[in-house]
C-alpha cells in the first residue's frame, strides 16, 4: 500500500474515533437527568445559535406590539378638573338668561368690563388646549362685540359713555386673542375691525403735544394707561408684522411712551415708579402698586423685542415685584409683601406675565397658590381671608389656569414677526437716502471747484 493511501486511512480512522467519542458523550448527556429536562438540555447544548435566534424572536414579538403598536394614551391636563368646575360654576351661578356673565348672585347685572374679562378668559382657555364645548366657547368669546359702539368700548348700560382707558386697551388685547379662536369659523372679529378700534383709541387718547396717553380734559396722566398702550401696540406689531398704520409708526410711538414713563413716572435716582403725574403742578404722585408694575413688566418685555429702550429691563422690574410684593409663600400683595391685600386678580396677572417672559419657575410657584389657597367651592375667591366668590374672581382663576399652556403658543406666534438687528425701518431708510444725497452733492461741488482751479 502506498504511503498516501496509508495516511488517508489513518485520517478516516481518526475521524471515526472522534465521531464515536462524541456520540458517547451525547449518550451520556441524554442519560443524565430525566425525560423532558434531559432532552431540553441536550437541545440547548447542541443548538445554541438556533436557541439564541428563537429567544430574540420571542422577545421582539412581545416588545414590538407594546412599544410601537400600542394605542395613543390620552393625557389629561391636571388642571382640567379645575377648569371644568369653574366653568360649570360660572354657567350655573353667574350667567343670565341671555348667556351674559353677571357680577354675582346678588347683583343680577352684567357690565362691559366683565364681558371683556370673560371673553379674554375663554379665549385663553380655548387656546391652552383644555377640553371645551367649541360652539359654547365661541359664543362666550364673541360677547365682547356687545361692548363696542362706533369702534369704542362703552359701558353696557350707557352706549354713549366710553370705558376707562385701561379697559379700552384690555378690550383691544382681547380682540386680538379672540380673533385667533374665532377666525377658523367666523369673521365676526376681523383685522379691519381691530385696526379701526386701535386707530379710534389712539385718536381719542393720544396727546400729540405731550406724546402720551391721557384722558380727555384731564390734567393728570397715569402709568397704567401708558403701559397698557405699550403692551397692546407691541403685541399688535409682533403678531401682525405691521408697524405702520394710518400715519402712526408704532415703534416710534412705543419709544415715545417709554420716554414719557421715564420722564414723568420714574425716578432713576431712587429707582421708584409712580402711578400718576399731575401736569398742572408738574408732580409725580402715589407710589406704583403691584398691578401697575405687573402690566409695566409685560409691556416692557414686549417692547424690548422691538429694540426699544428703557432705563431698566423687564427682568429687573419682575425681580423688583418678587422682592417687594411677593412673600415667602408666593402670595402677591398689593402694596408691599407684608400687607393683607392679596387678590386673585394680581396673582393671576403675575402668573400670566411670568409665563410670557419664560419664567416658568416663578409662574408655577405663584400658580400653585391659586389652586391651593384661592380655589373654594368649585370656584375662586376674590381675596385671601375672605370667602366671596364672584364671576370676576372665577374668570381670573381661569386666566391663571390657562397662562402656562397659552403663553407657549402666544410667544411662538410673536417670534415669527420679531425684527432682526438687520431690519431697517422706514425712518432709517429716509435718513440713509438724505445722507447719500448730501455726500453726492458735496462730492460734486468739490469736483466743480477743482475743475475751475
Amino acid at each position: 500500500m502506498k504511503k498516501q493511501e496509508q495516511d488517508d486511512s489513518l485520517t478516516e480512522i481518526k475521524k471515526a474515533r472522534e465521531y464515536l467519542e462524541e456520540s458517547q458523550k451525547n449518550l451520556a448527556r441524554l442519560k443524565s437527568g430525566k425525560g423532558v429536562r434531559r432532552k431540553l438540555r441536550f437541545l440547548l447544548k447542541e443548538n445554541t445559535l438556533l436557541v439564541i435566534l428563537l429567544s430574540i424572536l420571542l422577545i421582539l414579538s412581545i416588545v414590538i406590539p407594546v412599544v410601537f403598536l400600542r394605542p395613543d394614551q390620552i393625557i389629561v391636563d391636571p388642571m382640567q378638573e379645575h377648569v371644568d368646575t369653574t366653568i360649570n360654576l360660572i354657567f350655573t351661578n353667574f350667567t343670565d338668561n341671555s348667556g351674559f356673565p353677571i357680577i354675582n348672585e346678588t347683583l343680577q347685572t352684567t357690565s362691559s368690563e366683565l364681558m371683556i374679562l370673560s371673553s379674554l378668559a375663554y379665549a385663553l382657555i380655548a387656546q391652552a388646549g383644555f377640553e371645551h364645548n367649541q360652539e359654547d366657547f365661541q359664543t362666550k368669546i364673541s360677547q365682547i362685540i356687545n361692548t363696542l359702539e362706533n369702534d369704542t368700548f362703552v359701558t353696557y348700560e350707557n352706549r354713549s359713555e366710553p370705558l376707562p382707558i385701561f379697559y379700552q386697551f384690555l378690550g383691544l388685547y382681547t380682540l386680538l386673542q379672540s380673533k385667533y379662536v374665532l377666525e377658523a369659523t367666523s369673521d365676526i372679529i376681523s383685522s379691519a375691525m381691530i385696526q379701526n378700534v386701535l386707530l379710534k383709541t389712539l385718536e381719542s387718547y393720544l396727546s400729540n403735544e405731550a406724546s402720551l396717553i391721557i384722558p380727555p380734559n384731564s390734567n393728570s396722566s397715569y402709568l397704567i394707561d401708558q403701559v397698557m398702550a405699550i403692551w397692546v401696540l407691541s403685541t399688535y406689531t409682533l403678531l401682525t408684522g405691521n408697524d405702520w398704520l394710518s400715519g402712526y409708526y408704532f415703534e416710534s410711538l412705543i419709544q415715545g411712551l417709554l420716554d414719557v414713563v421715564s420722564e414723568f413716572f420714574f425716578n432713576s435716582t431712587t429707582n421708584i415708579l409712580y402711578q400718576e403725574y399731575n401736569h398742572s403742578v408738574n408732580e409725580s404722585r402715589t407710589l406704583a402698586e403691584v398691578e401697575n408694575l405687573i402690566f409695566f413688566t409685560v409691556a416692557l418685555s414686549k417692547a424690548e423685542r422691538l429694540y426699544t429702550y428703557f432705563e431698566k429691563s423687564s427682568y429687573n422690574i419682575h425681580q423688583q415685584i418678587i422682592n417687594e410684593f411677593v412673600d415667602d409663600k408666593w402670595f402677591v400683595h398689593a402694596s408691599n409683601a407684608s400687607d393683607e391685600e392679596v387678590y386673585v386678580k394680581n396673582q393671576a396677572y403675575f402668573i400670566l406675565v411670568s409665563y410670557l417672559m419664560n419664567l416658568g419657575n416663578v409662574g408655577i410657584e405663584v400658580q400653585n397658590k391659586i389652586t391651593e389657597s384661592f380655589s373654594m367651592n368649585n370656584g375662586f375667591i376674590e381675596k385671601i381671608g375672605e370667602e366671596d366668590i364672584t364671576c370676576e374672581s372665577c374668570l381670573y382663576g381661569l386666566v391663571a389656569l390657562a397662562s402656562k399652556n397659552w403663553s407657549v403658543i402666544e410667544n411662538q406666534r410673536e417670534n415669527v414677526n420679531i425684527p432682526t438687528a438687520a431690519s431697517v425701518s422706514p425712518i432709517s431708510i429716509y435718513i440713509t437716502v438724505i445722507m447719500m444725497l448730501l455726500v453726492i452733492k458735496v462730492w460734486r461741488k468739490k469736483i466743480v471747484i477743482r475743475r475751475n482751479w
